[in-house]
């Protein structure tokens, strides 16, 4: 049961998740808070709209990817925080090839989305990353490399 549970709620949740996450640390160094419009309930529905159109643009771009990541982390137990971190990684730099080819955007854009994408790979981890592969029963999960004591 906790396998169902795992795929039908943990694992979306952790993904949805990290596309908020992403879209915030895209959307917050570009973001101006004057002093004046913090309460102002026309800035706030901008705001929202942005950040929810942001989340949305991530969440489409990396959907086939993270998928086929996640079925490779969760059928060989693959939970490593530096493994969903270079993942993460990598896959900023093939928004950044693919997107803008030779033509490099500003060096902000550049890091924007270099940390969205290190951010969207850590919030993962958090949430599902770190137990992936747990669900399979002791019999099927390869077992430890001997360790040498000496």
């Amino acid at each position: 049961m906790s396998t169902v549970l795992r795929f039908l709620f943990v694992i979306p949740f952790g993904f949805i998740a990290a596309c908020l996450v992403a879209a915030f640390a895209m959307l917050w160094p570009f973001l101006e808070l004057p002093s004046g419009r913090i309460g102002d309930p026309v800035f706030l529905f901008h705001a929202t709209v942005a950040f929810g159109a942001q989340s949305a643009q991530i969440g489409s771009v990396v959907l086939l990817p993270f998928a086929l990541f996640v079925l490779a982390t969760e059928i060989f137990a693959l939970s490593s925080i530096l493994l969903h971190l270079a993942a993460g990684l990598l896959g900023g730099v093939a928004v950044l090839f693919g997107t803008y080819g030779r033509d490099v955007p500003h060096m902000s854009v550049q890091t924007a989305i270099l940390v969205a994408s290190l951010c969207f790979a850590l919030v993962y981890w958090i949430i599902a990353g770190h137990r992936a592969g747990r669900w399979r029963s002791s019999e099927t999960r390869p077992l430890p490399a001997p360790t040498s004591e000496g």
